[in-house]
């Protein structure tokens, strides 16, 4: 009975002092967003991250659109003095728009980097990166973003119309006309 209650108060004390997870959502102009283009007619840019992170697990999502069609990519990166010290911080998982994102771990994860690239971007649809991680009581993360606008391209019918009418033109320039020769005697 003596060790049932040693281990629910165990149990109980492990849930009351694990931090909470963190959750922080963002849009373009809050502080952590600065975007950078028109999303109207050329290339966007666009820095991210996110300083003090208070101790535990944190998901941090950025929200974004783009008014136009065209291609993205980004990364994001951490860095720490000392191994396992309060600033440093270890990226558990990156994606943008459910594309993860590859995470390299340099000098025994002092240094972190998560980076994707040729990500696709719809005109008027939501965007998400989403950084997720565990903060040992101070950790940051910092990173950028690129948009390119890309052309669209043509539907398969359209395609098809403009195969058919570089035929007819062929066709028109490879046609003899005949004309016929009047002769006056």
């Amino acid at each position: 009975m003596r060790k049932s209650l040693m281990a629910l108060y165990g149990a109980a004390a492990l849930v009351a002092f694990t931090p909470a997870a963190h959750a922080v959502d963002f849009e373009p102009g809050d502080t952590g967003f600065e975007v950078s283009g028109d999303i109207n007619s050329g290339p966007v840019t666009a820095n991210v991250g996110r300083s003090g992170i208070g101790l535990g697990d944190f998901t941090d999502n950025f929200f974004f659109i783009i008014d136009q069609n065209g291609l993205g990519s980004g990364s994001i990166s951490t860095s720490a003095t000392i191994f396992r010290d309060v600033t440093d911080l270890d990226l558990t998982s990156v994606s943008f728009n459910g594309v993860e994102a590859a995470i390299t771990r340099t000098a025994q994860g002092l240094f972190e980097v998560a980076f994707a690239k040729g990500i696709n971007i719809v005109s008027g649809q939501e965007n998400t990166l989403t950084v997720s991680g565990n903060s040992r009581g101070a950790g940051s993360y910092g990173g950028q973003l690129t948009f390119t606008p890309v052309a669209a391209i043509p539907e398969l019918g359209t395609w098809g119309m403009m195969i058919l009418g570089f035929a007819f033109a062929g066709s028109a320039l490879r046609v003899r006309r005949r004309s016929a020769k009047v002769a006056f005697a």
